[in-house]
């Protein structure tokens, strides 16, 4: 995403965002732009968060993610040995996220800062569920905030047989060996598309995350005069539509059982009592 492409998303929707995730489907630190899109929107007063493979700890990034003011971050760690790690991050470095995440975690101690709030993630897969007891160790060892467990997308029964793992509770799918259904297919509906949209790299929005390949496209930032032209137009509305209707008949909706909790902090969460207070919508950038 180019800055002049970030820009345009926060003339347009600035003021009504409040809570926005800088990363789809690639490695955030790679875009030179990055921190200039986190500064940017908490000039807004939004809160930021991202997502990193953590490769790219350099001391210098390490410095500018403290000062950018970046409110929280998921850290991916896949694996406790190089083999276990490399079998789904092919061609990463486990003692590279090791190294880096210590290093930024030790910085943040030394500026005693409590931001940005730092998540070690875990992808339970069939090779590695029986190393999440190490992890939550060496989670406590780093001395990150939170300890996150993520559930792996499968998109074939082969794909199904290599990668889901053998405890239940860590599959988002029901799946007997021949066959897998998403668990939860049977919901009517889905929030998302009623609270939030995607801007993908080039400016095009797409109803949610599990939109990949914007099958679906909802419009184009860099041709709309104002968001309402997006989010009450046809295609947005006859999506809704058609999600209410027959939600099984999207494709991107049959692979899909997520929400929002893992992006937010504890203290974010609406408790039972508790009243909502805004109305703004929530917004993913890739």
């Amino acid at each position: 995403m180019t800055l002049e492409t970030y820009q345009k998303i926060i003339e347009h929707l600035g003021k009504d965002i409040f809570f926005m995730l800088i990363y789809h489907q690639g490695e955030p630190f790679l875009n030179k732009n990055f921190f200039s899109f986190v500064e940017i929107a908490k000039q807004n007063n939004i809160y930021v968060t991202t997502s990193t493979n953590g490769h790219y700890f350099t001391d210098q990034n390490i410095s500018k993610t403290l000062d950018c003011g970046l409110d929280s971050m998921i850290i991916s760690l896949d694996g406790i040995t190089q083999e276990s790690y490399e079998k789904y991050r092919v061609g990463g470095q486990l003692d590279r996220v090791l190294d880096g995440t210590a290093r930024l975690i030790a910085e943040k101690k030394r500026r005693k800062m409590s931001t940005p709030n730092v998540a070690l993630q875990f992808l339970v897969m069939k090779h590695n569920e029986h190393e999440i007891p190490e992890v939550k160790k060496i989670a406590e060892k780093l001395g990150v905030d939170r300890f996150l467990i993520k559930n792996i997308e499968v998109r074939s029964l082969s794909e199904a047989r290599e990668w889901l793992p053998s405890e239940k509770k860590f599959r988002r799918y029901d799946f007997n060996g021949d066959h897998y259904i998403v668990k939860g297919i049977d919901k009517n509906s889905c929030t998302r598309p009623w609270l939030s949209t995607l801007i993908n790299w080039d400016g095009t929005f797409v109803p949610c995350c599990f939109d990949k390949n914007a099958k679906h496209p909802m419009g184009d930032i860099h041709k709309i005069t104002g968001i309402k032209e997006m989010w009450l137009g046809n295609s947005f509305i006859d999506f809704r539509t058609r999600l209410l209707q027959n939600r099984k008949s999207i494709d991107i909706c049959r692979n899909c059982n997520q929400g929002f909790g893992s992006f937010l902090p504890a203290r974010f969460w609406r408790k039972k009592n508790d009243s909502v207070k805004s109305n703004s919508n929530l917004v993913q950038i890739s």
